[in-house]
């Protein structure tokens, strides 16, 4: 099972759900949606991908090579700053802003949804010189987590998994900022073992698992 790294450690907590329930066994590898992708697309014998973006799933279905797309979760963006500001986003603007973090825009959703707002903000070429890039988001909170950036563009689910635990401050990102992160799963017709694999998509469609999904720092869209 290949998932997106913003979804990791909400795909932890509904493993042991579905395990109890179906007898299956999750075998799980994350990394950026592009690259992701990108092993798929060579042939890596994944069963189900958990994108964090409806693009990509969109084309292996396309392509052929998937059925049953699903968005299981609707993403948030925030900044986290280890400074404290009494107005977070204000961190954008200050001399205090040495190194921003973003994931990377080529790669990964939540790095595309950083640049949006930048380019909205009238900033991205501005803090040209200030942005660190991390091949994922988790890599993205890493560089604040550890300091080497005072702020950074994660994911809010990040938030809900103490990932985001840092003393500081968040400005939750207003949505009309960046196009909508819209998270897809596929099966993938190349699956070793479909059954477990279609049985996850109606697992991840179920009353708990969206709870649990909400839980974790994302929205959800009604079930068709």
């Amino acid at each position: 099972m290949a998932v997106a790294s913003n979804f990791l450690p909400a795909l932890k907590r509904l493993a042991g759900d579905f395990e109890k329930d179906s007898g299956h066994r999750l075998l799980i590898s994350s990394g950026s949606s592009g690259k992701l992708f990108a092993q798929i697309k060579q042939g890596a014998p994944y069963d189900v991908f958990l994108s964090a973006d409806a693009l990509r799933p969109d084309r292996l279905v396309s392509d052929g090579l998937a059925v049953g797309d699903y968005t299981y979760a609707l993403g948030r963006l925030v900044l986290l700053s280890n400074i404290v500001l009494d107005e977070c986003r204000d961190i954008l603007y200050s001399d205090q802003l040495q190194r921003l973090a973003i994931a990377s825009p080529r790669t990964a959703p939540y790095g595309r949804a950083a640049k949006e707002v930048l380019q909205a903000l009238g900033l991205w070429q501005d803090l040209q010189a200030k942005r660190v890039t991390g091949e994922n988001i988790m890599q993205a909170w890493q560089y604040v987590a550890t300091g080497n950036a005072q702020a950074g563009f994660i994911a809010a689910s990040l938030l809900h998994t103490g990932k985001g635990s840092i003393t500081g401050c968040t400005w939750e990102v207003p949505a009309d900022l960046y196009a909508p992160v819209r998270q897809k799963l596929v099966v993938l017709k190349s699956a070793e073992n479909r059954a477990a694999a279609t049985r996850f998509l109606q697992f991840m469609k179920s009353p708990r698992a969206r709870a649990i999904i909400r839980a974790s720092g994302y929205d959800v869209v009604p079930v068709n």
